[in-house]
């Protein structure tokens, strides 16, 4: 069972290394990196690691033969989630042409794990899935952000938030935002990323992006596709990553490649980064005042009760040492 990995990553040194040799631990034989616009030591930082294949996002004029690829090669300028599309296309051909059987499309805040507590094995994961499944999706868990600063929060967060909303409205969790803008607070959802999750597809199979979340064949149609593991989303884990992270999204379009409106939280973040005039040591206190958790808090959310009264089916938070016990072990 051979497995390969695809990233496109811009300005992502803080995460990448510990990325790459976290999948490589559990069963990757080979990643495709590809640098969008980077302007950081990232790719300097990974240049020893040999199962690493580095890159440039690839030119959408090479991949204009392909007719199906037309809503990415015809965006690619302007939506980077475009070239991040044509990226895992490319990685995709090169991934067969090297007989790998599943490729894994990720980013470098993204981690793959099969169970919460155990070390993953993708080798085994990948060999009991049925030939009838052609991909799988792995459902998103997102980090907790509970710190103001982390040195490698893959090996020292342990906190997942489960799920993003709950079965009914009143057991949904909700964070306040200060606007500085209005001068007033906001309320939001408490998870901030994305909810789709990613996807690894099998090779040889004719799977093409349909966006950076799914794949489709070349006539349109979803693959069969299979629901296990899990996707550990470490989106805005602490001040730095935040600030890093609404700066690279401000000279993203306020559009999906869908056309659909980017979420109401994420253009108020950009904003906030952005265009507030906010140094980043201001920024950092908005960071720790407004997106991260305090410790009353993360009681509560551990507790799972809605009114101090109703549990709730499904806990809050996930307690997820699967992947620090692999940090463990790489360091010895």
């Amino acid at each position: 069972m051979k497995i390969a990995l695809i990233l496109t990553v811009r300005n992502e040194e803080r995460l990448l290394r510990s990325n790459l040799l976290y999948h490589h631990a559990i069963g990757v034989e080979k990643v495709y990196v590809y640098f969008d616009n980077t302007t950081d030591n990232g790719r300097d930082n990974i240049q020893d690691l040999h199962f690493v294949e580095m890159s440039d996002s690839v030119s959408a004029d090479n991949l204009l033969q392909y007719s199906y690829l037309e809503k990415f090669t015809r965006q690619a300028d302007e939506h980077h989630t475009a070239r991040q599309c044509l990226n895992a296309f490319d990685a995709s051909i090169k991934a067969e042409k090297d007989g790998f059987e599943w490729l894994i499309s990720l980013d470098a805040d993204e981690l793959i794990a099969t169970g919460t507590e155990k070390i993953s094995n993708l080798k085994d994961f990948f060999s009991q899935i049925s030939v009838d499944f052609n991909a799988v999706k792995f459902p998103v868990k997102e980090v907790l952000q509970a710190k103001k600063n982390y040195h490698n929060v893959f090996a020292e967060e342990t906190r997942f938030k489960s799920q993003p909303r709950f079965k009914r409205y009143f057991q949904n969790i909700f964070k306040k935002f200060y606007n500085p803008f209005t001068s007033r607070h906001e309320k939001y959802i408490y998870w901030y990323g994305h909810q789709m999750g990613k996807m690894a597809i099998r090779l040889n199979k004719g799977l093409t992006p349909f966006n950076v979340h799914r794949f489709i064949d070349h006539e349109g149609e979803k693959p069969n596709t299979l629901v296990k593991g899990m996707l550990l989303h470490y989106h805005s884990y602490d001040a730095k990553d935040f600030i890093k992270k609404y700066e690279n999204f401000d000279s993203h379009p306020k559009t999906y490649l869908s056309g659909r409106k980017v979420e109401k939280l994420k253009m108020f973040l950009i904003s906030v980064v952005n265009h507030c005039g906010k140094d980043n040591k201001e920024l950092e206190d908005y960071f720790e005042k407004n997106l991260m958790f305090q410790e009353k808090e993360i009681r509560k959310m551990q507790r799972n009760r809605v009114y101090l009264i109703f549990r709730r089916e499904v806990p809050v938070l996930t307690e997820i040492t699967s992947v620090q016990n692999v940090f463990q072990n790489l360091i010895k």
